[in-house]
């Protein structure tokens, strides 16, 4: 029914006017029904009748869903929504059974009529041969894809054959990426050989021979895979059944084959047969003359690449045995081309380093003359670049010699020589007084071979100026041992005179006084005696010891007492035997276990007692602090038995102290030949565990 129909069948506003309509529309294609408020026909045009296939006299009184039999179930509640809202419901998909029982495909439309009660005025359109015209195209459209995705594929196909200089690369493309346009799990190319017999020679997927030695698919078509190549004609075998009825001598009785579709398309060039493609499915299938088309032309194009690839062969074999002479002379010209090439790339970065590097950097030959020099070695050696060339150092430098300056030049002999025999570098040796300059300077020298491919060319010397880096060391090592024994004697009136206050009668603020003032000394005292051992181990001497038969047990305890009286309300727990023996220095054992314990105490909430295992192993004592605090960052724990690292106090938040407390403990334990290491991580919190061997041992001498 047309739109203008519709819209006036909308307007309607009784039943008598619908009917009217129905009447003009009783010849009209599109089938028109008038209902009640029930749901029940009143009148049906003659286009209706002939799609449901009941006369007009029988559609009425009918119900909605009796009139449209196949109609979707939520028609009639569609139905009763239009008479609620009064919006049509529009191309309804209905499949309706005819007269003759044949199944049309409909599309039902609904609109409200008049309204009290409003009734339901329904169209009813045959689709059937639009919808088969659509399903038709789209297959066609579908196969047309098809097609033209396969030809593009074998354009694809024709370029990697293109490409293809041996028989496996056309075997490649053909496997990889023309077998898998069609779906295949199994293909092979297979070739006569002297017995007139074709034979696999390559197979991928289900036509590959399987791991453990079982015997491929491939093998059992032979059959088929040789009838191809005698016969010059393609053998489609759609089904395992069809294998076994085909060829009944090949498949024994109750053998399954996993595949399930198999085709054998011979390979020939100019009509001269050259081989077989063979090509399995994992199920069976009919084989569509797209599809056989394609197999075809692919084993036309795979035959013509593998014709190509077996003359390339043959040529290269000619080829190798006329040019065996110029392919060694072509050799060593590249050689020496390859040569020059990276002795010019060589001078280039050389070049670049030289005039760019912030270091004294030179190369020598193996006479130890030098090659070359940058300007800031130049300068340290107090000569131009352009008089060093061809010269030794002794040549460029008169006052340095084997007589004159033999400490300075024996080394650098020595280094040199080293690196010539080894040919590995040796690095950061310092050398002192070998320049024309006053004061002598610093200099750290690091030498290194310079090689051209396999072949030692040279050694090449980087040499850094360190005079003012050692002057600021020397420098701060001075000042710390002076301020260290300067300020001894200051303290020690300071101390005399605040003991001999607390001695006599003192009212309670006078004495808070004095005890504040002794406190303030004895951490002056500490801070003065790590700057005092500090220097001792800067300045190469180390932590002296005054070993005697000692019991380490006394030693915990006083620590721990002590580092309670210095901290109120802090606990500090020892754990451990009656008695630990062995060959050390009280005093210095006590300083390193007391710098652990204020380092523990310091890092650690108040509440949390710090706990001082003491334990034997292995003939070593065995001392572990242990605390609850925050976990010490894993980038910094390499770094925490470095002089002057500090962190953060759990109480105040702020860094405390020099930062020489695990430094010296460090060194205390390494002047008795042990060890010390740090575990820190969230929950078990930190552990420093201290190791000393009970007798008298070398001092060991390890990083922290």
């Amino acid at each position: 029914m047309g739109g203008a129909p519709a819209g006036r069948a909308r307007r309607l506003s009784g039943g008598a006017d619908a009917r009217q309509l129905l009447e003009a529309l009783r010849d009209a294609p599109t089938g028109v029904a008038l209902f009640d408020g029930s749901l029940r026909c009143l009148q049906a045009n003659r286009a209706f009748a002939a799609l449901v296939g009941r006369p007009s006299g029988r559609l009425r009184g009918s119900s909605l869903a009796r009139a449209l039999r196949g109609g979707p179930p939520g028609l009639a509640a569609a139905a009763r929504a239009v008479q609620d809202d009064g919006k049509p419901r529009l191309k309804l998909p209905a499949r309706i059974a005819g007269r003759d029982g044949e199944l049309r495909d409909t599309e039902v439309s609904l609109y409200r009529v008049g309204s009290r009660p409003p009734g339901v005025l329904a169209t009813l359109r045959d689709v059937t041969e639009s919808h088969a015209a659509e399903v038709a195209g789209t297959k066609a459209r579908a196969r047309a894809e098809r097609v033209a995705a396969r030809l593009a594929k074998l354009q694809e196909v024709t370029a990697a054959f293109s490409a293809a200089a041996t028989e496996s690369d056309v075997a490649r493309a053909v496997f990889q990426q023309g077998l898998s346009v069609v779906g295949a799990c199994g293909g092979s190319l297979s070739f006569p050989r002297g017995d007139d017999l074709v034979h696999v020679v390559h197979a991928f997927g289900s036509l590959a021979r399987r791991a453990g030695g079982a015997a491929p698919q491939s093998e059992r078509l032979r059959v088929p895979l040789a009838e191809a190549f005698h016969r010059q004609q393609p053998v489609w075998i759609g089904s395992a059944t069809e294998l076994a009825e085909r060829y009944p001598r090949l498949v024994a009785a109750g053998t399954l084959l996993s595949d399930g579709a198999w085709a054998a398309v011979p390979l020939s060039v100019r009509e001269r047969p050259l081989g077989v493609l063979g090509v399995a499915f994992a199920a069976s299938r009919v084989f569509e003359s797209e599809e056989r088309a394609f197999m075809v032309a692919l084993a036309q194009q795979a035959a013509q690449a593998v014709e190509r690839a077996r003359l390339y062969e043959a040529q290269k074999q000619l080829r190798a045995q006329a040019e065996q002479a110029a392919d060694e002379r072509e050799s060593l010209v590249k050689e020496l081309r390859r040569t020059l090439r990276e002795r010019d790339e060589s001078m280039a970065l050389l070049d670049a380093l030289f005039e760019n590097a912030p270091v004294g950097l030179g190369l020598l030959d193996r006479e130890m003359r030098y090659v070359r020099v940058n300007a800031k070695l130049a300068d340290m050696n107090g000569v131009p670049p352009d008089q060093h060339p061809g010269r030794t150092l002794w040549e460029v430098m008169p006052n340095v010699s084997r007589e004159s300056t033999p400490g300075a030049v024996e080394p650098l002999l020595r280094d040199f020589q080293q690196v010539l025999d080894t040919q590995t570098a040796v690095l950061d040796r310092p050398v002192t007084g070998v320049a024309r300059a006053e004061p002598p300077r610093a200099f750290l020298v690091s030498w290194y071979p310079v090689r051209v491919g396999e072949r030692l060319i040279g050694v090449g010397a980087l040499v850094r100026d360190v005079t003012e880096q050692r002057r600021a060391e020397q420098f701060q090592r001075q000042l710390l041992g002076v301020v260290g024994h300067d300020l001894r004697s200051p303290l020690m009136a300071i101390t005399a005179s605040a003991e001999l206050l607390q001695s006599g009668p003192l009212g309670e603020r006078e004495a808070r006084s004095t005890g504040r003032i002794l406190r303030a000394a004895h951490r002056i005292d500490g801070i003065i005696r790590a700057l005092v051992d500090f220097t001792l181990v800067q300045v190469g001497s180390g932590i002296p010891l005054q070993r005697r038969p000692t019991d380490l047990m006394p030693i915990v305890r006083a620590v721990a007492e002590e580092a309670e009286a210095a901290n109120p309300g802090r606990a500090v727990r020892v754990e451990g035997p009656a008695v630990l023996p062995g060959d050390w220095d009280p005093d210095r054992v006590g300083q390193a276990l007391a710098n652990l314990v204020g380092n523990a105490l310091q890092y650690s909430p108040g509440e949390t007692p710090v706990v001082v295992h003491c334990g034997e192993a292995d003939g070593e004592a065995i001392l572990e602090v242990r605390n609850h605090g925050a976990p010490i960052p894993p980038e910094l724990l390499p770094w925490v038995f470095e002089p002057f690292r500090r962190g953060v106090d759990e109480r105040t938040l702020r860094r405390k102290g020099l930062g020489l407390g695990l430094f010296i403990a460090l060194q205390i334990v390494q002047a008795h030949g042990g060890q010390i290491d740090v575990q820190s991580e969230e929950g078990p919190g930190t552990t420093f565990r201290l190791r000393f061997p009970r007798a008298a041992t070398v001092p060991a001498v390890s990083g922290a």
